[in-house]
């Protein structure tokens, strides 16, 4: 078969059994001058496609990005370490659009059907420090502040910062190790790698470009829009809300990015906006994974709408969510850009070669673990039997 994906936009490639989308993967990208953005229908899949991708081609930029890790209008924040993979791949797409050779972002249906923070805010919170320049130490605690980073007293997990005299500790995002960037006056010094939990030092590096911790960010800006749309969305009566009065006053609060909408002016983009010109492809049963998960976002948004009129609306944990179209694609909204896109779909159905279906002609694998329960040398003959039974010449079996 062809590799080319722009011979194959809007064609179905069938049977592609599970694994070797992988392998297709790495020949697309092989074959292509773009980026190829891969849909697929879980984040078990994501994972898996993820590393088989990595291990055939580990010159390939693979991108992995996943949905949050949190159900629908949850109380709780999604995982620090899934919120900075997330923004690790929105950054280097924003950061790096034209790249020399092309990347495969592999994306589950949640996470493309979840929209985003503006794109222009990793480009104007990218900040890079570097040994032997200047550093104005209030300045950049600012920076790290609005830019999500939490203040503690020993750095141990992605998102935190310390200071102790002219030394800061921060653990940003993309990295393995938290930085300790060494002062003297307004000069960086060093910037040295460091173990988090034993402190000490691991290696040194130049420099380091730092990005946003959060997708939601917390500045005059931000703070503004959210309280003007809060209000318009709820009405000045709930000014109490907890939600409401952290945010007011500069504070993160638990759970916070449920309201994501309401901390930027414009609409918010999905992860089709991010990557305009990449090429899509659309795993198994995506359809029905996008119409799934929509369901399962209203039966969260309408339970939290019951859960609201059984509270006495002056209560100020009153949970007040966002309506589902401002945070998420609607499923039809999803179909329609995979089509504007020209998507190829992979189906592991043997569907015959026609006019926009490739039938690939692979096999799927098979099991014969259980061949061990019957005798010793059954897997053997079950092997020889598949083989005859494929048509695969030319493999010998040696018991």
């Amino acid at each position: 078969m062809q590799y080319d994906l722009e011979t194959l936009r809007n064609y179905t490639v069938s049977s592609v059994p599970e694994g070797y989308d992988a392998f297709l993967l790495d020949k697309f990208a092989r074959n292509s001058k773009k980026d190829i953005l891969y849909v697929v229908s879980d984040g078990v899949e994501l994972q898996r496609c993820s590393e088989v991708l990595s291990f055939l081609n580990p010159k390939l930029k693979v991108l992995s990005f996943p949905a949050w890790d949190t159900v629908p209008y949850d109380r709780v924040s999604p995982n620090v370490n899934i919120i900075a993979q997330r923004i690790d791949v929105l950054s280097e797409l924003v950061l790096n659009p034209t790249p020399k050779h092309p990347r495969v972002v592999i994306a589950s249906v949640g996470a493309v059907l979840q929209k985003l923070p503006p794109m222009k805010i990793f480009l104007n919170s990218s900040r890079e420090v570097r040994v032997g320049g200047k550093l104005n130490f209030n300045d950049f605690l600012h920076y790290v502040s609005t830019n999500g980073y939490n203040r503690v007293e020993q750095v141990i997990e992605p998102g935190e910062y310390a200071v102790r005299g002219d030394i800061i500790d921060i653990f940003p995002v993309g990295t393995s190790e938290p930085l300790r960037i060494d002062l003297f006056d307004d000069e960086v010094e060093r910037i040295r790698t460091f173990d988090a939990m034993s402190q000490r030092t691991t290696g040194e590096t130049k420099s380091y470009n730092f990005k946003v911790m959060n997708e939601v960010m917390l500045d005059a800006n931000t703070i503004k829009n959210f309280r003007a749309k809060y209000r318009e969305a709820f009405g000045s009566a709930f000014n109490e809300d907890e939600i409401y009065e952290a945010v007011s006053n500069g504070k993160k609060y638990l759970g916070m990015e449920n309201w994501l909408p309401f901390f930027y002016e414009e609409n918010l983009p999905s992860l089709f906006d991010y990557m305009p010109s990449a090429y899509v492809i659309a795993g198994k049963n995506i359809e029905e994974a996008a119409a799934s998960k929509a369901e399962s976002i209203a039966d969260y948004y309408q339970a939290r709408l019951e859960a609201l009129s059984l509270q006495n609306k002056t209560e100020i944990d009153a949970y007040r969510p966002v309506k589902p179209e401002l945070m998420y694609l609607q499923p039809r909204q999803f179909v329609e850009r995979l089509h504007q896109k020209g998507v190829t779909v992979l189906t592991p159905l043997s569907i015959p070669s026609s006019d926009n279906v490739i039938n690939t002609e692979v096999i799927p694998g098979r099991n014969f673990s259980n061949a061990k329960n019957v005798a010793a040398g059954q897997v053997y003959e079950n092997v020889k039997d598949y083989l005859s039974e494929n048509k695969i010449q030319k493999v010998k079996i040696r018991k």
